[in-house]
């Protein structure tokens, strides 16, 4: 350990050292590593590793972004992880925020382009899983030509794929049409224009694949809000990318765009009961990923395509996700069901978990974006659980089912009330589960001792003062837990372990740069000193 931890100071002092002002030329004056502001962690599929990916950071304000050690050589950590900072002086804002891509490559991967917005320094964390070139269901592709200015200089189309489970939609960017990113900044040279569509076989699967599951909280462009709304059926959707060679994603366009859905023909307007026909019009959403905000846009209309097929057409002048769809109103509040239960005292926190429905006067199952409204609880006295998003002008009651699939019934409630019924469960079998196996774990205390005798360290003389560490179970696969950091003066932390088991540590000068490992340490005490020898702190000593 005592020579870990001597190579541990020497890579983090070389890093440091590494760590260059490019402009002045000089050693910067910290010696922590930049604050994180973004944590992307990618679901990389099977076959590949981090290592075989390329990270590039593109989009209008690139240059403000930088790695923990205010490089730009952006890697992903060994298990998939890539930390991103603000260079120094950047400090994003509502009114001036930071915008740039994070994109991952790969020969086998279908590239990914991930638009990120920051408004404030707090981190952010996304999970961003990867598209094989070897899946099915690949997104639509076209590349197509834009001038230096951003102008497009022939018409460009892409459609999707004919399948039973996916209406084919149809896109055309216009020729003439200047294209420009979030920041107003051209568009220009190579592009290309990806149609990536949603699966509307059933109205279920259609608010899988969007965002908030089929319940929709929209405005209108101009700001005015118009109410969170349930999907009753979904006419197409598909999401829209232009990006060019630089990895500059698209975002308006001086001419509009036209989508089309080719529709099924069995489709029908809930409004009415009847089948879809020329002339109907049906909603349209858009959907902006890096807002979050679903916005109403104005409602294109079902026509007869040059086949003589039903097709929806609309014009749409920005790319996001869009959504055809009709839509009902729904309630954002919604009533509180409180158990009433004997898994109370020493039973509390044992109750096994029962499947429970929403249910209407009648007692069918209340359906939400095409589902049913159903879940599986467990009933701790005192514990409750809240519905929302139902339909307006409803009584609804919850209704469980034992392990012998009789039901019990709470009392009945307004579906918008934002109210609390108790609902006594205390007739259902009493069934609690074992009582969990003792946690074994202690808390035991990692520190970082200095050996300089009746000196003190000195703090001017440390290549840092924070240490980022993980550990484990020695020789496992388990992820790597993190430690809490190990600041300056105290260099300690505290941790849950298990007494004599061994453990694996990594540690280094930043989250993404744990690049020492010590393995098989056995720790039997409550106190996990890591002891530094006297010619290994002398550096460190005050004189």
């Amino acid at each position: 350990m005592k020579r870990f931890l001597s190579i541990v100071f020497v890579l983090v002092a070389a890093f440091l050292d590494a760590c260059r002002n490019p402009v002045e030329n000089v050693e910067l004056k910290f010696k922590d590593p930049l604050a994180v502001a973004v944590q992307v962690k990618y679901n990389i599929p099977a076959g590949l590793t981090p290592d075989q990916l390329t990270i590039k950071i593109a989009g209008p304000d690139a240059e403000k972004v930088v790695t923990t050690l205010n490089t730009r050589k952006f890697k992903l950590t060994s298990d998939g992880k890539l930390f991103l900072c603000l260079a120094p002086s950047t400090t994003p804002s509502a009114s001036a925020p930071v915008r740039f891509n994070v994109v991952a490559l790969s020969d086998k991967l279908v590239d990914n382009i991930q638009p990120v917005q920051l408004e404030n320094t707090k981190q952010r964390n996304l999970t961003i899983p990867l598209l094989s070139k070897q899946g099915n269901n690949l997104p639509a592709q076209q590349s197509f030509k834009g001038n230096d200015n951003g102008t497009v200089q022939t018409t460009a189309t892409v459609q999707t794929k004919t399948q039973a489970n996916v209406s084919q939609a149809t896109i055309s960017v216009p020729q003439g049409s200047e294209i420009r990113d979030i920041a107003g900044n051209p568009v220009g040279g190579s592009l290309t224009i990806t149609a990536d569509p949603i699966n509307n076989s059933t109205t279920a699967k259609a608010a899988a694949d969007m965002p908030g599951k089929g319940i929709i909280n929209a405005s209108t462009p101009a700001g005015a809000y118009v109410g969170n709304q349930q999907i009753l059926a979904v006419a197409g959707g598909v999401y829209i990318t232009v990006y060019n060679d630089a990895y500059q994603l698209a975002k308006t366009f001086s001419k509009p765009i036209q989508i089309a859905f080719a529709l099924n023909t069995q489709m029908k307007n809930p409004r009415t009961g009847k089948a879809i026909q020329v002339g109907d019009a049906i909603p349209l959403f858009s959907f902006d990923e890096v807002t979050n905000r679903w916005t109403q846009e104005q409602p294109g209309k079902v026509q007869r395509s040059a086949s003589g097929s039903l097709e929806y057409v609309a014009s749409i002048s920005h790319l996001s996700l869009w959504v055809a769809a009709f839509t009902e109103e729904v309630c954002e509040e919604g009533p509180t069901f409180k158990f009433s239960s004997k898994y109370t005292g020493e039973y509390s926190g044992r109750s096994p978990e029962y499947r429970f429905e929403v249910i209407d006067q009648t007692g069918n199952v209340v359906q939400r974006a095409g589902g049913d409204v159903s879940f599986w609880r467990s009933i701790n006295d005192g514990t409750s659980v809240r519905v929302t998003n139902l339909k307006k002008d409803m009584k609804v009651r919850l209704r469980l089912y034992d392990k012998e699939s009789k039901m019990y019934v709470s009392p009945e409630i307004d579906a918008c009330s934002n109210t609390e019924v108790l609902f006594d469960v205390k007739a259902v079998p009493f069934t609690p589960l074992p009582k969990p196996a003792p946690d074994n774990r202690k808390e035991v205390t990692i520190s970082l001792v200095f050996n300089c005798g009746n000196q003190s360290v000195d703090p001017d003389k440390l290549p840092f003062k924070v240490l980022y560490a993980q550990y484990r179970a020695s020789g496992s696969q388990d992820d790597w837990k993190d430690l809490p950091t190990l600041r300056w003066p105290t260099l300690s932390t505290k941790v849950l372990v298990e007494l004599n088991k061994a453990y694996d540590l990594r540690a280094g000068s930043a989250p993404d740069h744990l690049d020492l490992e010590y393995n098989n340490y056995k720790v039997t005490s409550t106190n996990w000193p890591i002891k530094l020898t006297a010619e290994e702190s002398k550096p460190y000593c005050k004189p």
